[in-house]
């Protein structure tokens, strides 16, 4: 559990976009906020760095007190899940869930809003690039899902060499604006695939990952 006053300063310019602009307008260029945290963990993966089997599951809930300039919640979810399927390949799914917005006639700020795409999240497709977008880049959304299917197996010829595997992955994801999707068309999600290799390096765990990016627009 926590709380937190956070100040943010905001400066804009003539060529600002107009989201800025209106957010500025409406809560001034140094909005305050008291926010409360809450944060919950349950670990019950064999191994951290060599996981085979079991769950990781983290939930979180990030809201304003109405004291302040800010109105605002957000919430996130996030299931993790290995499971052996033989002695070398391990299964793991993972899926993510975020949800914000604001309220009394406030908006969720848009430092504050979800982005997805990229190492952590969808492969293949730039960082943060995913979701609605204007004239001036990609805008981030209150909604996002995230999900990932991995085969995990040992690297050829190192089969007793823990440090190091292979996995073929499998991604999906999105981020909306306040309406949420009721169509499956709405959803417009992103995927790719590919194959990804994992060291737990002397300089801590590294990740690599070659991806294809499809059902991707422009």
């Amino acid at each position: 559990f926590g709380l937190t006053v956070e100040q943010t300063k905001i400066e804009t310019f003539d060529n600002s976009p107009q989201r800025f602009v209106d957010f500025v307008n409406q809560n001034g260029n140094e909005p305050m906020a008291l926010i409360t945290t809450t944060s919950w963990v349950r670990d019950r993966r064999d191994s951290a760095i060599w996981p085979t089997s079991g769950t990781v599951q983290r939930a979180t809930a990030e809201i304003t007190l109405p004291v302040l300039d800010l109105r605002y919640y957000k919430l996130g979810y996030q299931l993790g899940w290995y499971y052996p399927i033989t002695n070398d390949f391990t299964l793991y799914l993972n899926g993510e869930l975020g949800y914000g917005g604001g309220y009394d006639d406030k908006q969720l700020p848009f430092f504050k809003a979800f982005y997805a795409g990229g190492p952590s999240s969808v492969r293949g497709y730039e960082q943060s690039t995913l979701g609605p977008r204007d004239v001036n880049g990609v805008l981030g959304g209150s909604r996002k899902v995230v999900g990932n299917a991995e085969i995990l197996f040992p690297v050829p010829g190192l089969r007793q060499d823990r440090s190091a595997r292979l996995g073929l992955f499998f991604d999906v994801g999105q981020v909306w604006l306040d309406q949420s999707p009721f169509t499956l068309s709405d959803l417009q999600l992103r995927y790719s695939t590919g194959i990804v290799f994992a060291w737990n390096s002397p300089f801590g765990p590294r990740k690599l990952s070659i991806a294809q990016p499809f059902n991707d627009q422009p």
